[in-house]
């Protein structure tokens, strides 16, 4: 039912682990990598991985190697997948056990076309250090007008994820083919791809919060979202205005301006 796209940049010491945690589920049909231009070991780590489980392991890597960035070694896995959903794994995260079977028994006896939840946090070492409930943990306060347990009842994402990216990584990222396709793909962003693609699922999707944890997400000091701050506030400004103009019904709707007027992004710029 699922293909697990892995794209790896300088994670050599992570990402067997990574691989080994798709393939714990059954549901798991293949897991597909495709390395960006590491500086390290991860080319070679990758092909040995799929010379030993060449039933289920494939590796995509183009032979001209090069780094394209994360949205094109998504969207070069994702069109090359098999299966019907796709699961986003960083190379430097890990799957919990069950996740698959708790997606696949929420899918099978409902409409949505895509799935987030919880987030386990874990340091370089893979310690603990907590759990990341979402928008019922937010990471900035929600606006007092914005009924965020409403939205969630109702499975209407769009209003929060205008005020914050809650999903917070593309690990925590499952969806059909169908509506990758519909959406177009990862667009050319370093930062907020996976944000971007969020937004566009709630709206043109049928997206589900599912309040379990689906992943295990390793914090260290190469994370990407750590580099400059004010490019990532010029990149998510950059979206916002983009999207509101492709999607300018949805974002003149009473809830998504609630949501967009608590944006700290956005609070200099309107959108």
């Amino acid at each position: 039912m699922f293909s697990v796209l892995i794209p790896v940049y300088n994670h050599q010491d992570y990402v067997a682990d990574a691989v080994q945690s798709a393939l714990a589920s059954p549901l798991v049909h293949e897991v597909l990598l495709a390395d960006d231009g590491s500086s390290d070991e991860s080319r070679s780590v990758i092909a040995r991985l799929a010379a030993e489980r060449s039933g289920r392991v494939r590796d995509l890597t183009p032979p001209e190697g090069g780094n394209i960035g994360a949205h094109a070694r998504l969207n070069q896995l994702a069109e090359a997948a098999g299966q019907p959903w796709l699961a986003v794994l960083n190379s430097d995260d890990i799957f919990v056990p069950a996740r698959f079977e708790a997606v696949q028994m929420a899918v099978n006896r409902t409409r949505y076309d895509f799935v987030t939840g919880h987030i386990a946090l874990m340091d370089d070492g893979g310690a603990p250090l907590g759990i990341k409930r979402g928008p019922l943990s937010p990471e900035f306060p929600f606006p007092r007008e914005m009924k965020v347990r409403d939205h969630l009842a109702e499975h209407d994402l769009l209003p929060i994820l205008a005020n914050q990216n809650f999903i917070a990584t593309t690990s925590n990222m499952l969806f059909s083919k169908r509506l990758y396709q519909k959406i177009g793909g990862f667009r050319d962003y370093r930062y907020v791809h996976d944000w971007d693609f969020a937004l566009r699922a709630a709206l043109l999707g049928n997206v589900l919060f599912l309040p379990q944890i689906l992943v295990r997400y390793r914090t260290h000091a190469s994370n990407t979202i750590k580099e400059d701050g004010s490019a990532v506030t010029t990149e998510v400004r950059r979206l916002f205005k983009k999207i509101a103009g492709e999607y300018a019904e949805s974002f003149s709707m009473t809830d998504v301006k609630a949501g967009l007027a608590g944006n700290r992004y956005l609070r200099e710029e309107g959108v």
